[in-house]
């Protein structure tokens, strides 16, 4: 039992332990200003829709980040209604995280010019790639949406597949066929194969002006996806994040030059969306970097970064994954944790034991810059929420995407 002495103390300790916590910008998540803050920012809106808040707030970036959790089908749902909702207001560049040597093909069947793209992106991405090019159909090509890809060739052949495409369906087939015979006579894998891209690049640069004048546009594709296969190569026998994460970021660069005034919609996991890092390891990652070089955008009021994940549901963790597994419930979290305050928000406005509606969570409220406890469909960890991110998109419930479900 503790003594007048101890009791007496007991509210000093507690009012220096809260001043330690607020100096040191920690707080947990189930606070008063928490909860008033939440209260203050959230939206909820119904499954399937895109909340107008969000619409008119984007509507004023030129470079919108999308972290999302990988291989969920709400996630591509919304988004693809989002960019065809930011149409309007000058959106004409989609580009998302994925083998670099797909990105040429994808790009012209989703604007029509071409009648099939390869399977691995069918597999990954067959939502998107379908409702952009619907969407498209009946704009004029300057209006239409472009989608790319930004990413390292992760599978050994898909430079090769897309050497192949270019070869036998362009009209620049015969003229790229001599070019690349050395690669077509090797094994991805193999030294040989290393040493025959290496000699493409070689001949790329060496004959660049006389290639430009006969390739035209197509010289330009072709030195790219050279370039990325080359910086890929290394990484597929002994992974570094690092180089991984300078190519994603060479390649966003290249499409927001390219996109000059028009806004683009970057679409990434979780982690590479980053402003500040709280997750991953130490390198400095796709939101960082564009962050810290908003200047050559416009700035840093135009960029905008929101992390997409689920308050419950299933998910795989990449996609050879066999067996989905069930995503822990935000509901089930500690009081302390921000998910758990945030779908209680959600279940005080539906007026239901388990959130049945999707929330937009605007982090611009100053609490929201302190650290505390949030968790999205892993562990928890310990984060400033408005320097990691600008917002939260979250779902009731997640599924794996139906293009991989198909094959499990």
């Amino acid at each position: 039992m503790c003594s007048s002495r101890t009791r007496s103390a007991l509210p000093l300790l507690a009012l220096l332990l809260s001043g330690i916590l607020a100096l040191a910008g920690c707080v947990t998540a189930d606070s008063p200003g928490v909860r008033d803050a939440l209260d203050a920012q959230i939206e909820t809106f119904v499954p399937g829709e895109v909340p107008e808040a969000l619409v008119q707030t984007l509507s004023a970036r030129r470079v919108i980040l999308l972290g999302e959790t990988h291989y969920v089908q709400e996630h591509q749902e919304f988004v693809l209604e989002l960019l065809r909702r930011l149409h309007q207001s000058g959106l004409r560049w989609f580009t998302q995280e994925m083998a670099h040597a797909y990105s040429w093909i994808v790009e012209d069947y989703v604007l029509g010019l071409r009648e099939d793209y390869p399977e691995p992106a069918r597999r990954m991405d067959e939502y998107w790639i379908e409702g952009l090019r619907s969407f498209n159909a009946d704009l004029p090509e300057a209006e239409r949406i472009r989608m790319r890809y930004m990413d390292m060739n992760h599978a050994p052949d898909a430079f090769m597949v897309s050497l192949s495409w270019m070869v036998n369906r362009t009209p620049v087939g015969q003229r790229v066929g001599p070019l690349a015979s050395n690669v077509f006579a090797t094994t991805p894998g193999t030294d040989a194969y290393v040493e025959a891209v290496t000699e493409l690049a070689d001949r790329l640069g060496a004959a660049s002006d006389a290639l430009m004048d006969e390739l035209g546009p197509w010289y330009q594709r072709l030195a790219e996806a050279v370039w990325i296969e080359i910086r890929s190569l290394p990484l597929r026998g002994e992974h570094d994040v690092h180089a991984r994460e300078r190519i994603m970021i060479d390649l966003a660069d290249r499409t927001i030059d390219e996109a000059a005034g028009s806004a683009v919609a970057i679409n990434v996991g979780m982690y590479h969306a980053q402003k500040r890092r709280y997750m991953g390891t130490r390198q400095e990652w796709l939101g960082e970097y564009l962050a810290a070089d908003a200047d050559r955008f416009g700035g840093a009021g135009q960029l905008y970064s929101i992390a997409f994940w689920g308050f419950d549901g299933e998910r795989i963790r990449w996609f050879l994954d066999r067996e989905p597994q069930p995503v822990p419930a935000a509901m089930e979290r500690p009081a302390s944790n921000l998910s758990r305050q945030i779908a209680e928000a959600v279940t005080r406005r539906d007026g239901a034991d388990r959130p049945e509606s999707a929330a937009f969570v605007d982090l611009s409220h100053p609490v929201f810059a302190r650290r505390m406890p949030v968790a999205f469909v892993h562990s928890p960890l310990r984060a400033a929420p408005g320097r990691q991110f600008d917002a939260y998109v979250i779902f009731p419930e997640i599924r794996v995407l139906e293009s991989i479900r198909r094959n499990l």
